[in-house]
């Protein structure tokens, strides 16, 4: 089994999850198999992953997400079962599920109050929610964290409303300047200012500050500096001036200028709270970590002599003949550089209140959970750190009790789920996608050596499998869209100069065939009736349906997705195949994607020439060359093409027109435009 990476901190939570124990009163939602879905799995969720699922209207959306982790997640389960590598990390990882409890959720979502304590808010409070179509606090934590947050800080957001409104009504300036009791120190700055030589810093005695214009102080006080600035005649970015204030002289440069901003009136308010809720939660967030190392009295420990002893016995030689004692600062500093060099495995490097918090153990674990390329940029020092933070954040969670509602345990689960997915895809490629044995060797023996001439049998039985899986005219349309002139006929030509380029594509189509099998495995049934209708996201019939609608109302890119997923699942099918292919390019020539448009129509003429749609795809193509990509070359040809293929269309006019403005330089064009001109006129 592949070694699992967990480096720095988990954040596959968004995804493939699914239920837990349940205690107490929670609706049953849906089964999926022998899997149950509860409401407080789709509230988790939503809490989560608040974009998109949070919002209104997106909660079938949100259930098919566990849904389709748990179709998955009991696959896994009969495919690897138990994996005890997976479990060991899972306890490794714990102190930070309960560090993301306490950052992400407590902190960052919660701006520091418990879950029942927003809950009591949102209850007392819920016209104010209601009117944004909040219907608990799960649909908008973060509206009804900020409005508790300025309820019970009414005084320090008056104050920050008074100093806003300052700063936003007074024109603002930042210089670089220079004040002293005698005037040759600061004409000798301002020649250092007007000669640009130097650097500011450079400059003895050199500030750069901002001043406001309606909080006049320090320099500002000096009535010639104030009027230079915010006078009728201010100075500009850039411009520097000498003044003789009554007890110092004081040159300054002007660095920038901002004008005084309007606040909306009827806006004032509301733009100030939620700045006030934004700052509030952004230093709530950056300032925790020196909270926490002050309440816990958090101590980095030293190297004690016993292991820069041991460090210097083992690299006498590089010291030659210095005593230890004149080299153990910089042994010391090596070691905590290091974390290469190992020290006792006990070796306590942090404490809270005197007592061990990170020992040299977390440290070497945590090196290894590192991709190697990315170890040297974290010596032991900033793992210590790093280890120290969540292990005080994750204290501070088992304080506030955060996993009473179970938050702590869905986290871990989360992850524990997403880890097996990995293992799941892991285990299929080595399986060769479920491919025979005899046939991979077979492509192995014909081709393998050409398609990966670097690699074993062994290392591509992914790759085999879903080349043996992927169906003749798949790798034909992938071909043609990259080639559409090509004169080449051997299929497995084709394959070979395709295959490497659209891996991915191949791969994803064979998973959702897949799932599609998995869901008829693991049947789902909705016991919640405001989950219905359930669309079936794998009836091809309901996503042509679903590609219409979004047709309809303008929406042409998730119209195009819609098809692009009805050809995955339709690769046996050759006349959906088809009309999957040509609905894209169409949808592609509306969204003025031309070149897209262009391969599109082209593959489908080179795998289609005598379909129905043949003949529009042809006129397509060859209009689309012509005016949008300026290729008369290439659509002349095509013309042409139409004019024998179909003499008796009902676009035979349009083309004879094109072919002779085409052939005519675009005289006739041109001359038709003048004719409308001239009848405007």
């Amino acid at each position: 089994m592949k070694k699992i990476v967990a480096f720095p901190i988990i954040v596959l939570l968004g995804v493939f999850w699914g239920c837990l124990d349940k205690q107490g009163e929670d609706k049953l939602v849906a089964k999926v198999g022998a899997e149950n879905i509860y409401a407080s799995d789709v509230d988790f969720l939503k809490r989560i992953q608040p974009k998109p699922y949070a919002t209104p209207g997106q909660e079938k959306a949100a259930l098919e997400n566990i849904i389709e982790s748990l179709v998955i997640f009991q696959e896994t389960k009969q495919l690897i079962g138990e994996d005890s590598v997976i479990e060991n990390r899972i306890r490794d990882l714990e102190d930070r599920f309960w560090a993301q409890a306490y950052g992400d959720f407590f902190l960052t979502q919660n701006l520091g109050f418990s879950d029942e304590r927003l809950q009591d808010f949102f209850q007392k409070n819920r016209k104010i929610f209601l009117a944004d179509s909040c219907k608990s606090v799960d649909n908008c934590r973060e509206r009804v964290a900020k409005a508790l947050l300025i309820s019970e800080n009414a005084d320090s957001l008056k104050r920050y409303v008074k100093k806003q409104l300052l700063d936003a009504q007074s024109a603002k300036v930042e210089l670089a300047y220079v004040e002293a009791s005698d005037s040759s120190s600061v004409r000798k700055a301002e020649e250092d200012l007007r000669a640009q030589k130097i650097s500011l810093e450079q400059i003895p005695g050199l500030k750069r500050e901002e001043f406001l214009s309606k909080m006049p102080r320090g320099i500002l006080e000096i009535d010639s500096v104030y009027h230079l600035l915010f006078g009728k005649d201010s100075l500009a970015v850039g411009e520097i001036r000498f003044v003789r204030g009554s007890q110092s002289f004081v040159v300054f440069k002007v660095l920038l200028r901002r004008a005084p901003r309007d606040l909306p009136e009827d806006k004032q308010d509301s733009i100030l709270q939620a700045n006030f809720a934004s700052d509030w939660a952004a230093f709530l967030v950056s300032k925790n970590d020196s909270v926490l190392e002050s309440k816990y009295r958090l101590r980095y420990e030293p190297i004690i002599t016993s292991e820069i002893r041991k460090y210097y016995e083992a690299h006498k030689d590089s010291f030659g003949d210095s005593p230890i004692d004149s080299v153990a600062r910089q042994i010391e500093n090596t070691l905590f550089k290091n974390a290469e060099v190992e020290l006792d495995s006990d070796y306590v490097l942090a404490t809270v209140g005197g007592k061990p918090l990170v020992l040299e153990k977390d440290v070497q674990k945590l090196k290894l959970e590192m991709p190697e390329r990315f170890r040297i940029q974290y010596p032991r020092r900033r793992c210590v750190m790093m280890l120290a933070g969540w292990k005080m954040k994750a204290l501070a969670a088992k304080e506030q009790g955060l996993d009473n509602d179970g938050l702590v345990r869905r986290i871990r689960e989360s992850v524990r789920r997403s880890f097996y997915r990995n293992a799941f895809a892991g285990r299929l490629a080595e399986l060769g996608f479920f491919a025979s044995e005899a046939t991979m060797r077979s492509i192995y023996e014909r081709i393998g050596t050409r398609l990966y001439p670097n690699r074993d049998f062994a290392s591509i039985r992914g790759e085999l499998g879903i080349f043996a899986q992927t169906h003749d005219r798949e790798f034909l349309y992938e071909y043609y869209l990259l080639y559409p002139n090509s004169e080449v006929t051997d299929l497995d030509s084709i394959k070979l100069a395709v295959f490497p380029q659209k891996t991915t594509i191949f791969s994803r189509n064979w998973f959702e065939n897949y799932r599609r099998d998995l869901y008829k495995k693991y049947p789902v049934q909705i016991e919640d009736p405001a989950y219905l209708p359930r669309a079936d996201l794998f009836s091809t019939q309901n996503l042509m349906l679903i590609a219409d609608s979004m047709y309809q109302n303008q929406n042409l890119v998730g119209a195009y997705i819609t098809w692009k997923r009805i050809m995955s699942l339709s690769s046996s099918d050759d006349s959906l195949f088809a009309r999957a292919a040509y609905e894209l390019a169409e949808l592609d020539l509306e969204r003025e994607k031309y070149k897209e448009a262009d391969a599109e129509f082209a593959a489908y003429l080179r795998l289609w020439p005598q379909s129905a749609l043949a003949e529009k795809s042809l006129f397509s193509r060859a209009f689309l060359l012509h005016e949008y990509l300026k290729n008369d070359s290439l659509a002349l040809p095509l013309f042409l093409q139409f004019q024998q293929k179909y003499p008796k269309s009902e676009m035979i006019e349009s083309v004879n027109w094109l072919v002779k403005d085409i052939q005519s330089g675009g005289k006739l064009g041109e001359e038709l435009l003048q004719k409308i001109s001239e009848q405007e006129e």
